[in-house]
């Protein structure tokens, strides 16, 4: 059978200027540079405005290593997450949620990391993390976090556009001593050479959570925040 060279020349060009066109996902993820920096993100939820938090995002390309220690509004730490680069994706490797008792005193939960794909480099249909714990306040409890879906979009974050990849992710908490199940979604937003701008967060009660990425605070600054806070 005889091809049309009209034909197959367009179906070259199409093909090369797919491929030269393909966006890098790991473009859009926290990016490591050639010494171990330390970046504060702050964070203010669109609906709540006086509700903040703070991302103290530290990368190490020694170690191939992002870690995520999350504050909240009063700057208690709430959240380590700690990730390692691989070829085609960072992977978590170790979990931890700080929460205060009934005396409010902090409990250190550390988790089990069961599942590690946290984020692909390369578009596939779905993947996720998941972590076993035990939390002292409702027992044995298993979390998940699953991305379903993706796609690209130029978003405003406070005045601000960005060129993003979107996820869709599911969210699954399973309370296994009291055999109960909670489920909500969220839409997160990476912008290129930045990391996550915003989430658009689908709460089980009807709550929406819009987090939006406000500044950029230097690490001195936001130590002294932190003392300021406990005196």
């Amino acid at each position: 059978m005889r091809i049309n060279k009209n034909i197959l020349l367009v179906v070259l060009v199409f093909s090369f200027s797919s491929f030269t066109t393909e966006k890098n996902f790991k473009d859009y993820y926290y990016q490591i540079a050639n010494k171990v920096e330390i970046k504060i993100y702050k964070y203010i939820d669109k609906n709540n405005p006086s509700r903040h938090e703070y991302w103290k995002v530290t990368t190490n390309p020694n170690l191939n290593k992002i870690i995520t220690e999350s504050y909240t509004t009063d700057f208690r730490l709430y959240n380590y997450f700690e990730e390692e680069l691989k070829s085609d994706g960072a992977e978590l490797i170790r979990y931890e949620d700080f929460e205060k008792d009934s005396k409010e005193e902090i409990i250190n939960i550390v988790g089990k990391v069961i599942d590690k794909d946290v984020f692909k480099w390369k578009d596939t249909n779905s993947y996720k993390y998941s972590v076993k714990y035990n939390n002292p306040n409702y027992g044995n409890a298993h979390f998940t976090k699953e991305r379903i879906k993706n796609s690209f979009e130029n978003i405003y974050v406070r005045g601000k556009e960005y060129s993003t990849l979107m996820f869709k992710d599911k969210y699954i908490i399973k309370l296994l001593d009291a055999n109960q199940q909670y489920e909500y979604y969220q839409f997160t937003y990476y912008a290129k050479g930045v990391g996550m701008v915003e989430y658009q967060r689908y709460l089980p009660d009807g709550t929406v959570v819009e987090l939006e990425l406000a500044e950029f605070i230097l690490e001195d600054d936001f130590n002294k925040l932190i003392k300021n806070s406990n005196k």
